[in-house]
Formats: structure tokens, sequence, C-alpha cells
């Protein structure tokens, strides 16, 4: 059941989104939930990476990825010394 939730690809991935600020956040996040989902009892653990696989961790990625600022004046950028965008 993977319908778009709130814009998201899902309501995983959503969730998941609610606790990240950065790139950063999304990978301790995915770290942490792995790591914490091996010392759950074997069905707890089971409903838990079910639940983590269903999370669009490339898309996270690509929305908390820092990204350059892009200069739309011109395509050389001989005069971005001077510019003032």
């Amino acid at each position: 059941m993977n319908k778009e939730y709130n814009g998201w690809p899902n309501k995983w991935t959503w969730t998941i989104s609610l606790y990240c600020n950065s790139l950063e956040d999304v990978q301790y996040a995915r770290e942490w939930l792995e790591e914490i989902a091996s010392e759950l009892p074997l069905i707890a653990m089971d409903l838990l990476t079910s639940a983590i696989a269903q999370v669009d961790w490339d898309h996270l990625e690509k929305v908390f990825s820092p990204t350059d600022a892009v200069d739309e004046d011109d395509e050389d950028d001989e005069d971005d010394k001077t510019d003032t965008d």
C-alpha cells in the first residue's frame, strides 16, 4: 500500500521526514532504525524491518541534500565576482 501521502511517496516516508532537518538526519534515522530492529524480539523486528523497507530513502536523501545555488544570469561564471544576485 504505497499511496502518496501529504505530498510524499507514502506514509512511511512522510513519517520519517517529520524527524529530519538534514541529510545527516536521514542517514542517522535509517542507521538507528536498522540497529534497534536487530535488538528487538523476532516479531517486532519483522514488523520494524518491513516498515523500514517501505520508506523511500532515496527520496528523503534528495529532499534533504544540500543544493548549490544556481547562477541563472548567464552560462559563463566569469563575471560572478561582480554579480549582485
